[in-house]
């Protein structure tokens, strides 16, 4: 794996000769429940970046670790910043590498909460500065049977197979989400009967373990067995995926011209 920030420019420079793709992780640092770190959203982008480069010779740039996380904001340590600050800087860091030569940039998102700025930073590489920009979630589709929510089973048992040292397991509880508002019943996140409303994690839980209105959440089931057989797939997935990408024509990839 080639990180950028651990060679030196004139061996960058050959890099980007070579190759015309980079792979940008960003996540965020914010409450993870009473086990997990603060850092799980970004540290968990930087490990599944990391392996996939390591088997691509892709080159992975700095990870983005503060997010757009206001919604966590009642719980110590998480840090956020707004959706414009973060699109904005995230689409100056994809020019910059664009600048040495790169053309296609993968986006690996540990944040769901980042996912709706960073399509509107890939609609603008794509349409305006004919870059393409894809965006991947770092934790599987299938880390949802695993245990669902945010801290749950599978999110802590990913942590426990990247970084097992960060994750205080004696400390994992299971969560029965809150299902009112005041007087009013909530739904999934955020659904208050025909509306919604602009949730934080403290309406829902008291512990940061999160998921829909009355469910209970367990995080106490992870293992570093689980989070193996969740990543060690998926990382072979998006490696076959990054492969592709490498041999694209980003002409085939850009938006068409408007009529």
């Amino acid at each position: 794996m080639v990180k950028l920030a651990e060679i030196s420019w004139s061996d960058a420079g050959e890099l980007f000769k070579k190759v015309d793709v980079a792979i940008l992780p960003v996540g965020s640092t914010e409450q993870h429940g009473p086990h997990n770190p603060l850092g799980t959203d970004h540290l968990v982008a930087m490990a599944l970046s990391g392996a996939v480069g390591e088997k691509t010779g892709v080159p992975v740039l700095p990870v983005v670790a503060v997010g757009v996380s206001e919604h966590h904001r009642q719980f110590p340590g998480s840090l956020w910043v707004s959706p414009g600050v973060f699109r904005d800087y995230v689409k100056s860091v994809a020019l910059a590498a664009v600048s040495h030569g790169v053309k296609k940039i993968l986006i690996v998102n540990g944040h769901g909460g980042n996912t709706a700025a960073l399509m509107e930073v890939a609609g603008d590489l794509r349409r305006e500065h004919k870059i393409f920009a894809a965006v991947l979630m770092a934790f599987p589709p299938a880390m949802m049977g695993a245990g669902s929510g945010h801290a749950g089973a599978g999110e802590t048992s990913v942590n426990l197979y990247f970084h097992g040292h960060l994750v205080k397991m004696e400390r994992a509880v299971d969560t029965e989400q809150k299902s009112k508002l005041g007087p009013l019943k909530v739904e999934g996140f955020n659904r208050i009967g025909p509306a919604q409303f602009a949730w934080d994690t403290i309406d829902l839980t008291d512990t940061g373990v999160l998921g829909s209105a009355g469910e209970t959440i367990v995080s106490t089931t992870a293992s570093v067995e689980k989070g193996r057989e969740l990543m060690e797939p998926f990382i072979e997935e998006v490696s076959r995926f990054v492969e592709e990408l490498k041999k694209a024509d980003v002409e085939q990839l850009l938006s068409k011209p408007h009529k």
